[in-house]
């Protein structure tokens, strides 16, 4: 017959989920983890395009936003981040070190994030159960009740409700995650459970995603990729700024300058037009740039722009500044080039909205901090709970800092919450 009854029960088996079911199981809990989707750590397999940046290097709560910075000092105080690097050393995974310091298992694939922390479930004899979904956590004298219900594969359509079940619990951790990708189980159910435990949790909205602009020329730039300063604009006032990859796409930009402005850009939109403005040769000051393009004309005087331009920067980019400059890219080089140089150094697109959910990696808002023990992940309102992840107030910008903070506060969660008093 099943247990019923245990130490710990986990809501969700995401990213927190599983590293709190590890540290609670480790410190000698039972733990029980209950799981909407058909498989555990469902959304670890999408992150980086299937490689899983799993962390960065130069984690710091300067990285994050909302309740993040002053929150996480006391955070990473408690778990500094090299801690978590040496959590995956000792889950047998091995990493490789890119670009600003992210972190991406060797064989570049998340199955192997996955695995590693699957594989020690498994050595820990952690039961999962995957198609479980948490419909209601309530408080008791002994602990918690907490009711789940099986649910149907995404593929089986109409299927009836499924069998519920209570499972007893001492201590709960929610680590139900966020309303990104509701493709593959993203969604504000858990922000549902929060509240009705009587936290604060404010709006969900998409956060690291793509942006889509006015402009129709994007559609000629589709799949143009390169390096650029950007800058975040509204009523005269410079918002926000980024220095990275933009990837123009036929609705708009995306590419992780881009993510990392996004939250900042919807956020700013309720309060009139915002523009994104793109420095494609912020190595050059403005004189020098147009200096630059003055002597280069005059080494290739008499022969047409598309000469001029070549080598420059990507064609279709180059045609499209050229248009906007009034170039004609057959004629020769040489007039409007202080426009062009204007238009490279500030390459100008009104924000529209966004992707939504769908594409967004992570969901800003949720579970407010002010209500968490920043040490513990413990709820300061609810004796026993413990609030992980995506769940909480806090996103942190492109190159693994979101899911460092959901193995970080899981891990914590877990330990913690395998220190409590155990159901008997």
């Amino acid at each position: 017959m099943e247990k019923q009854d245990y130490d710990v029960v986990i809501a969700g088996a995401g990213a927190s989920g599983l590293a709190a079911a590890i540290a609670a199981a480790r410190a000698g809990a039972s733990v029980l983890v209950l799981e909407k989707n058909h498989v555990p750590g469902r959304k670890l397999l999408s992150t980086g395009s299937g490689k899983c940046n799993f962390s960065n290097l130069r984690v710091r709560p300067a990285d994050y936003r909302a309740g993040g910075p002053a929150f996480l000092k006391r955070t990473f105080s408690a778990l500094p981040p090299a801690e978590v690097h040496e959590f995956f050393d000792g889950l047998g995974l091995l990493r490789a070190e890119k670009d600003g310091g992210r972190l991406f298992p060797r064989s570049m694939k998340a199955q192997d994030v996955q695995g590693v922390l699957l594989n020690e479930l498994e050595a820990l004899k952690v039961p999962v159960l995957t198609l479980t979904e948490v419909l209601a956590i309530r408080p008791d004298k002994a602990g918690f009740a907490v009711e789940a219900a099986k649910v149907a594969p995404v593929w089986v359509k109409n299927a009836p409700a499924g069998e519920k079940r209570i499972y007893r619990a001492g201590r709960v951790v929610l680590a139900a995650g966020g309303a990104a990708y509701p493709q593959i189980g993203g969604s504000d159910k858990g922000c549902g459970l929060l509240q009705r435990l009587g936290h604060t949790v404010s709006a969900l909205s998409p956060a690291l995603v793509p942006l889509r602009v006015k402009e129709p020329l994007v559609k000629e730039l589709d799949g143009v990729r390169l390096d650029a300063a950007l800058a975040l604009k509204a009523g005269g006032k410079t918002l926000a700024a980024a220095e990275g990859e933009i990837l123009f796409t036929a609705y708009g930009v995306s590419g992780p300058a881009v993510l990392d402005l996004s939250r900042a850009a919807l956020a700013a939109l309720a309060g009139g037009p915002v523009r994104l403005e793109a420095d494609f040769f912020g190595d050059y000051t403005a004189k020098a740039f147009r200096e630059f393009l003055l002597a280069r004309a005059a080494a290739f005087a008499g022969r047409p722009f598309r000469h001029f331009a070549t080598g420059l920067l990507n064609e279709k980019l180059m045609r499209a500044a050229a248009w906007l400059a009034g170039i004609d890219w057959n004629a020769p080089a040489g007039p409007n080039l202080e426009v062009l140089a204007g238009t490279l150094k500030c390459f100008s697109l009104e924000v529209t909205g966004s992707l939504g959910f769908q594409d967004a990696m992570v969901s800003a808002g949720g579970g407010s901090c002010a209500e968490i023990d920043a040490a513990t992940f413990a709820s300061k309102k609810v004796k026993g709970l413990y609030v992980t992840g995506e769940l909480l107030d806090i996103d942190g910008g492109s190159g693994g800092f979101n899911l460092h903070f959901a193995w970080t506060s899981g891990l914590l969660a877990g330990r913690h919450a395998a220190g409590k008093t155990a159901v008997s």
